[in-house]
């Protein structure tokens, strides 16, 4: 089952109420900014803060300066050092809209990405995020409509954690849609392909793109000394987010082999509580491996993607991920059934059904 899943028994710092997020230590001068709003449609992303001799590295920025500002303030409690990088690990607002608040609060901070993620947001971002703020009010009207009506997506009664999914919903997407326009977007003053690694002290950051799973810029932050990773989105808890049509199904699972291959004491999902083992990653890697061979079948029979969509056998993988909580099945049918067969059928334009010549590559 999914609970197996546990955070780290190292400490926590107590934070007003109205917080979302926990700050967990899980090393010496390396802290997790966990976000505690329920799962939804509509999240905030994990920061990681990493306290180095001289100065400080911050893995993603949040949805939005507020959140980033409240992020920096506990920072700043921890110490005086400044913010001298900031690693985005991939391109989506989540992780990337908080980036002005470190610009202006850091003269001279550098921000580090993946070459076409600094592609990516001047243009299909700019795209996305204008199609985001003119579509958002609507979902936030229908979401407001469920709540009064006490009903769920599903068109059955609102269970309570779905409500207290669909309020934080409406506020996330409320404080997206007052803060975003006037964001400026900060794009990344280092990029690179493969790896990049910082030396900042005694202590190493590698900065590694292992392939491509929920976006083509994935990148994974390795403090080997410590034996952490920090994952971004290509490990999301409770339910994985393949999402929309920038998703690679076909190559995710060798990605997070690779990821695994580093031998992570503690993974630091993009949202979700750190993970002291690898078995929700594997977890993950399964259900990759049964959406690509499922659709690619499908595929290969010459069935239309709603047919293929319709025809999956992925009942055990939502038992294991979804359990019988409500939102959590709404997600894996939006994030997981339809948007996976999808990636599938964009992916296997010349070829299916080849994952052993593709793993073998990725060894």
């Amino acid at each position: 089952m999914m609970k197996r899943v546990t955070a780290s028994i190292l400490a926590f710092v107590l934070l007003p109420a109205w917080a979302g997020f926990e700050l967990e230590r899980v090393a010496e001068g390396v802290y997790v900014a966990r976000r505690t709003e329920p799962a939804g449609l509509m999240v905030d992303a994990n920061s990681m803060i990493v306290v180095n001799e001289r100065d400080v590295v911050v893995v993603d920025a949040n949805v939005g300066p507020g959140s980033a500002k409240e992020v920096l303030a506990q920072l700043r409690k921890l110490t005086d050092k400044p913010v001298r990088y900031v690693i985005n690990t991939h391109w989506h607002d989540d992780h990337v809209l908080g980036n002005q608040v470190y610009r202006d609060a850091f003269p001279g901070v550098e921000f580090i990405g993946h070459r076409v993620m600094g592609e990516y947001l001047p243009t299909q971002g700019l795209k996305n995020r204008q199609n985001m703020l003119s579509g958002a009010p609507s979902g936030v009207a229908m979401l407001k409509s469920l709540l009064e009506k006490s009903q769920g997506m599903d068109g059955k009664p609102l269970a309570p954690e779905t409500r207290a999914s669909y309020e934080s919903d409406v506020m996330l997407v409320e404080r997206y849609l007052a803060e975003t326009p006037s964001v400026e977007i900060v794009t990344p003053t280092i990029t690179f392909d493969e790896r990049f690694t910082l030396r900042r002290g005694e202590r190493t950051i590698e900065v590694i793109h292992l392939g491509r799973g929920h976006t083509a810029g994935d990148i994974v932050v390795h403090l080997p000394k410590e034996n952490i990773v920090a994952a971004g989105d290509l490990v999301v808890w409770p339910v994985p987010l393949i999402g929309g049509p920038q998703s690679y199904v076909r190559e995710w699972s060798a990605t997070l082999e690779k990821m695994l291959a580093l031998k992570p004491a503690v993974i630091v999902p993009g949202h979700g509580p750190t993970m002291r083992d690898d078995r929700y990653a594997r977890e993950m890697i399964s259900l990759l491996v049964a959406v690509d061979e499922q659709a690619c079948a499908a595929k290969a029979r010459g069935e239309s993607e709603d047919t293929a969509r319709k025809g999956m056998k992925l009942d055990g993988f939502r038992r294991r991920f979804a359990e019988d909580n409500q939102v959590r099945n709404v997600l894996f049918s939006q994030y997981v059934v339809g948007p996976g067969v999808a990636a599938v059928y964009r992916e296997a334009a010349s070829e299916c059904g080849n994952r052993q010549v593709r793993r073998e590559k990725a060894e």
